[in-house]
């Protein structure tokens, strides 16, 4: 599996390079490796996903979505999609 710098892991999980600091803080294994000149923080992608997994399993507001996602199906109802905050970079968002 490809190794993620702090930079690409945070692209990878839509999160902030100081949310990758603080898995790390939490116990997410890095290593090191040396990139054009320079050694940089380096984590497997599976391992990535891995504790970004266990992670949103903890987080209150993401069982909420999924209790919610959960009793839906359950009567039978389509879950409408969450909507999402527009981006400057989003086509279709205001700046």
């Amino acid at each position: 599996m490809p190794l993620l710098t702090y930079r690409e892991a945070a692209k990878r999980i839509g999160r902030t390079t100081r949310a990758i600091r603080y898995m790390r803080q939490d116990g997410m294994p890095m290593g090191w490796e040396r990139r054009h000149g320079q050694m940089v923080r380096v984590v497997d992608e599976q391992v990535l996903l891995k504790h970004w997994r266990e992670r949103l399993k903890r987080w209150p507001p993401h069982q909420y979505r999924l209790r919610k996602l959960r009793q839906q199906e359950a009567a039978g109802d389509t879950p409408e999609p969450s909507p999402t905050p527009n981006r400057p970079d989003d086509p279709g968002g205001t700046p």
